[in-house]
């Protein structure tokens, strides 16, 4: 059967064309996500230079060899700039177009211009230093890799193998098809050059959407303010934790945490300083809590902390350690007013493994707490107190005679 070659390469530049089209209009609707745009103006410029190397005859040999493969280089480039943007990196510009200016520098050379072998393994190893260039962008992602991204990882994997395979198979890829005359590995490139520029077009479309997805997801989880879990993202975790917890029979412990008075704090020294104490408190709390902890933000100066794996003695010695480091803090450097936290302590030892229960009987602590004096830590009836250590301020945790919350 022979192959209509091309008419194969018209379809491959026109569906790419297509897809270049397809990212920047998608990027109208996601203006957030620029990698669209490098991503869409890489495959149109690629397809330009294609356009040209494909119709060498019609076009001039010059401009073809030249100026329309530096042009596919540059797509390749501003491909590399997109998955740079899509990872939170500065696109380097002039680092994409050294290999189009590297390639154009090589063809005044007559070895290099008037040799197509050459022309191609040259052309293949510039390409796969690009496409090199996209995966490792795509690898070291810091965030877990949903499918899409795994998927287009291995395309790109796959598109540099072809680049090493078309170097030592250089003489039989000559792109000028307008003659008709060409070797059967022609035509399955150009096949697989269509496939991956659809394919890399609906990866990268769907990487962007997962990406804005996980940040609407996470705007919907996370405090604005303090950068912590809000409330809804701690029913939604604690709740999964506690039941893991209970299927493997370990314990877990809860804190209520309320900052002590300060609404005065708000009205003394403005809502300003009040906004960089509850920053401030947040950050020196997170730094005293274990990775696996959960500490959310459930109201204007309310947290809960969640504590896996923590009897009672360890979620007392927790709770000491937030209450003794905020005491030493103050609202501003000249400020006299003390600042305190008042907590209450539960433990699914005692009070099941619950959310509402757990933080109902925390609560109710942390009230006994506010009614003692504030500045203390409290915990729900039944637990036992366990040895303390000296964390430097005299320790304010209720004695087991002290008035205790009932879960």
């Amino acid at each position: 059967m022979r192959i209509d070659l091309p008419t194969l390469y018209a379809l491959a530049l026109l569906t790419s064309t297509v897809n270049g089209l397809m990212l920047l209009f998608s990027w109208l609707q996601n203006r957030i996500a620029m990698t669209l745009v490098w991503w869409g103006s890489g495959i149109l410029v690629l397809v330009f230079g294609a356009g040209l190397v494909a119709f060498r005859g019609i076009v001039p040999a010059s401009i073809s060899v030249v100026f329309g493969s530096g042009l596919w280089l540059a797509g390749y480039g501003l491909m590399w700039c997109g998955a740079r943007v899509f990872e939170g990196r500065k696109p380097l510009l002039a680092w994409s177009m050294a290999g189009p200016l590297a390639w154009a520098v090589l063809c005044q050379s007559e070895a290099v211009y008037g040799s197509q072998e050459l022309r191609v393994r040259i052309f293949s190893v510039i390409a796969l230093v690009y496409t090199l260039l996209i995966v490792r962008e795509y690898w070291r992602a810091a965030e877990p890799r949903p499918a899409s991204r795994w998927l287009a990882i291995t395309l790109m994997l796959a598109q540099a193998a072809i680049s090493v395979l078309r170097i030592p198979f250089a003489a039989r890829f000559d792109p000028a098809v307008m003659s008709g005359d060409a070797s059967i590995l022609l035509p399955l490139w150009v096949t697989w050059l269509l496939l991956h520029t659809n394919c890399m077009a609906f990866l990268v479309m769907a990487m962007a959407k997962e990406r804005l997805e996980l940040q609407v997801r996470k705007i919907a989880l996370v405090d604005p303010l303090t950068g912590i879990a809000n409330r809804r993202a701690f029913f939604e975790h604690g709740e999964r934790i506690l039941a893991r917890l209970r299927a493997e029979g370990r314990p877990a412990a809860l804190l209520m945490i309320d900052l002590d008075l300060f609404k005065s704090i708000n009205d003394t020294y403005g809502h300003e300083t009040g906004d960089h104490v509850l920053h401030d408190f947040c950050a020196g709390t997170a730094g005293l809590l274990r990775p696996t902890d959960l500490f959310a933000r459930t109201g204007g100066e309310e947290f809960v902390c969640l504590l896996p794996d923590a009897d009672t003695a360890a979620a007392m010695e927790a709770a000491e350690r937030i209450r003794a480091r905020f005491a030493t803090l103050k609202p501003l450097p000249d400020a006299t007013d003390a600042m305190t936290v008042s907590i209450g302590v539960a433990t699914t030892r005692s009070c099941g493994y619950q959310l509402d229960t757990l933080m109902g009987a925390a609560d109710r602590a942390l009230y006994a707490a506010k009614n003692a004096g504030r500045n203390r830590v409290e915990r729900a009836v039944d637990e036992q107190p366990g040895p303390l250590p000296a964390v430097g301020a005299p320790s304010m945790v209720a004695d087991a005679q002290a008035p205790v919350a009932v879960c």
